[in-house]
């Protein structure tokens, strides 16, 4: 399924060992105290560094990192457009090729300093307990569970994304409960929805968040706030365990291009959009995640901007298999929650 693409080998520092949640806040606590005895190197450049560009960070503090295997989409096998059926049983369910995966230096945005932000970096991770937890989210009423989402934690992450994002309204809209069971292929395009996306994707282009605007809002509505700023940013937290098991990569955006063929789209039928769109593999990509990201913490990232700063339209993203990560991780499970963002009125 995956083309194998060798590169030299990235000159790393792997801290993994096998911690518990308790044993890394007291780490954090300990990091604190330690800030009172800095350098004096730290301590004079403290207050000067500022941040000229995205993923900046401060020169005396080189940000850890893992390694880890990423996948690219690659071409199709019958040399038309990359399609993806979620309708099981009828003739055409994918003509996804063979793709690449290599491995790559991941950076973790844990031990960043300072801290990436939605507004610059397009991403940003904040400890934020959640009313959702695994037994609401697996109750066997399923029309609860769903009710539960949609109305509790969906609240719960449009407050949040309003208050990371500085927008003046957040509309939780469209969620979707990824899972790992026993015997899970990440693989296979034919069961595809409801597990970690493997291949780097992005979730939306301006096509598919028009159609998402205009859903929410209603098209009277959404052609006035066509002309404004608005925008879409993803809700991404673990559920039930500590993520240790195919975590969550995203690629820098000021290191992304998308012309040149650097993506595809990736049409779908039966599903509740036309298309996503794929990545294509730049030797140019960066890496970055945050290692042990527990269920008391969630990841937001852009998905989505009708007035990007830069480069940054959203962020391309995808699971990866991180070679450090412990044999015996649990099963992961995550969800995320889509918020439609507006800016102004």
């Amino acid at each position: 399924m995956f083309r194998r693409v060798v590169q030299p080998s990235p000159k790393l520092w792997v801290p993994w060992t096998p911690v518990s949640r308790a044993y890394i806040h007291k780490v954090a606590q300990l990091q604190s105290v330690a800030q009172q005895t800095v350098s004096p190197v730290a301590e004079a450049g403290a207050g000067e560094f500022s941040k000229q560009k995205p993923f900046d960070h401060v020169p005396w503090k080189e940000p850890v990192s893992t390694t880890g295997t990423v996948r690219f989409f690659g071409k199709t096998t019958d040399n038309k457009a990359h399609t993806l059926n979620f309708k099981k049983g009828e003739e055409l369910q994918s003509n996804l090729g063979k793709g690449e995966e290599l491995d790559v230096k991941i950076t973790d945005l844990r031990t960043y300093e300072p801290p990436v932000s939605l507004s610059l970096e397009g991403v940003e991770w904040v400890q934020h307990p959640t009313v959702l937890t695994e037994e609401k989210l697996l109750d066997a009423n399923k029309a609860e569970s769903d009710a539960f989402v949609r109305s509790h934690y969906f609240d719960e992450c449009a407050a949040l994304v309003k208050e990371k994002s500085g927008a003046a309204t957040a509309i939780a809209y469209n969620y979707r409960h990824r899972r790992i069971e026993t015997g899970t292929n990440l693989f296979d395009p034919l069961n595809f929805s409801n597990k970690p996306l493997s291949t780097m994707h992005m979730d939306n282009d301006a096509k598919t968040a028009e159609v998402n605007l205009r859903r929410v809002l209603g098209d009277a509505e959404a052609e006035r706030w066509l002309s404004k700023h608005w925008g879409i940013i993803n809700v991404w937290r673990p559920v039930g365990v500590t993520v240790h098991q195919w975590p969550l990569a995203l690629v820098d955006s000021t290191t992304f291009s998308r012309g040149d063929g650097a993506t595809t789209p990736i049409y779908t039928k039966n599903n509740y959009k036309s298309h996503f769109t794929g990545l294509t593999f730049n030797p140019e990509y960066k890496f970055y995640y945050v290692s042990n990201l527990g269920t008391d913490e969630a990841l937001l990232f852009v998905d989505f901007d009708s007035e990007p700063k830069g480069n940054l339209i959203g962020m391309a993203h995808g699971a990866f298999e991180d070679h450090n990560g412990p044999a015996d991780a649990p099963l992961r499970r995550s969800i995320e929650v889509r918020c439609l963002v507006l800016y102004d009125d």
